[in-house]
């Protein structure tokens, strides 16, 4: 009850961040970011935790929307690594319009604030589609930081580049903070882990998530009564088949 109560507490707080983003980019430099207090966790950081707790609650599951569980390790051919990772975004408030128990076409076209359609069920790179990826460097709730683990917080988002010609592959979400000589430790589907090794997943980068970084990356975005950026054509669903059971495989193939 409590992690429910969190969850809907930190959802609604950016809520009412971004609702705010005109007043504050108009605000002080000095007064934008408020004190931090030695000890108390940082606004970041709460969401950041929200999203790992989401996730450490659906690591296993069979579907988006069946819970059943599957074995460590098991293959998640309707819940892949992409998809889970965005609903975990989502349950921390992150993806704006979007819940973690949306439905899987939701994601699958989603029109961000931005105007632009992002398929937040793929990492591959395919020029025809925004993909998860693009969707974290877009919105600015994303930074890549290159392959560095030692930076890594909880709730950050570790992508692979195992793909042809070096290309994303792969995406986890960032469990535990490297511990001394303990390396982080990663969740991920389409085979489910739970606390892995981050060098599982190189060759990769680390991507912190920043959740105020919305404010600059969609905090602006015309309102329903101005001006809206163009929409996107829907995909094309000649060059990747549409949404049915069981769900496509990425296309840069088996996930680990």
């Amino acid at each position: 009850m409590r992690k429910t109560f969190a969850r809907r507490l930190a959802g609604a707080a950016l809520t009412l961040t971004l609702a705010a983003a005109p007043a504050l980019a108009a605000a002080p430099a000095a007064s934008a970011a408020p004190a931090t207090t030695a000890g108390v966790p940082s606004f970041g950081d709460l969401l950041r935790g929200v999203e790992v707790d989401w996730a450490e609650q659906h690591w296993a599951d069979s579907a988006w929307n069946d819970p059943t569980p599957v074995a460590f390790g098991a293959d998640q051919p309707n819940y892949q690594c992409a998809e889970y990772v965005a609903r975990a975004l989502a349950a921390a408030g992150l993806v704006p319009g979007l819940g973690p128990d949306d439905s899987q076409d939701s994601y699958f076209h989603y029109t961000a604030p931005n105007g632009k359609t992002y398929d937040l069920l793929l990492i591959s790179d395919l020029p025809q589609y925004h993909n998860l990826y693009d969707y974290l460097m877009d919105s600015h709730l994303g930074t890549d930081i290159g392959d560095h683990p030692e930076q890594a917080r909880p709730g950050d988002v570790v992508v692979t580049y195992a793909g042809p010609g070096a290309t994303k592959s792969h995406t986890g979400l960032v469990a535990t903070a490297q511990d001394g000589t303990t390396e982080p430790t990663v969740d991920a589907h389409n085979r489910a882990r739970l606390h892995y090794g981050y060098h599982f997943y190189a060759p990769s980068h680390l991507v912190r998530i920043e959740p105020l970084g919305l404010l600059d990356g969609f905090g602006d975005t015309p309102s329903a009564a101005g001006t809206q950026a163009p929409k996107l054509a829907a995909p094309n669903t000649a060059a990747r088949p549409a949404l049915t059971a069981p769900r496509v495989t990425d296309p840069a193939g088996p996930q680990v």
